[in-house]
């Protein structure tokens, strides 16, 4: 059975998390994903294209964080994938910066990234919503303002 997926941008300001969040809860009332990234104009992302990219030992140069639902039992996924390499953990400590306890960490790699696993009945929206936005702002270089673009992926 083919199922359909609802797609939908969000252009979210610093006082917009509450936006974020239920989008978050949308997609954990059924299944999907959410990326959220800063925004940043394209001539300033600075990407390393082609067979570079490969080979780098770092990941996006522009952050993007991601919560992935799959349904039923199944845990939430939240990620970072960022291109500052093996600073990261210290950089989002030195700012504040940290998960949720509830959340249990599967993976710091400096080109992969975080992720993080959480079951759905821990997972609380706002707070989630808020560590997104400012470890990824945090993690990117090239971001001016802040402001991020969200794209939310839910089943229909």
């Amino acid at each position: 059975m083919k199922q359909n997926y609802l797609y939908e941008v969000l252009k979210l300001t610093e006082s917009q998390t509450n936006e974020l969040a239920h989008a978050f809860e949308k997609v954990l009332s059924l299944s999907g994903w959410i990326n959220i990234e800063p925004f940043v104009e394209e001539d300033k992302r600075g990407e390393t294209s082609g067979l570079f990219g490969w080979f780098s030992a770092r990941g996006p140069q522009v952050p993007v964080g991601t919560l992935v639902f799959e349904g039923g039992e199944k845990p939430v996924s939240i990620g970072v994938s960022h291109g500052v390499g093996r600073d990261a953990s210290e950089i989002l400590n030195n700012e504040g910066i940290t998960a949720p306890s509830s959340w249990q960490l599967k993976q710091d790699h400096p080109k992969r990234g975080f992720v993080w696993e959480v079951s759905k009945q821990e997972i609380e929206t706002s707070p989630a919503a808020e560590f997104l936005m400012e470890a990824t702002y945090r993690l990117c270089p090239t971001a001016q303002e802040r402001l991020w673009i969200a794209s939310v992926n839910r089943l229909d």
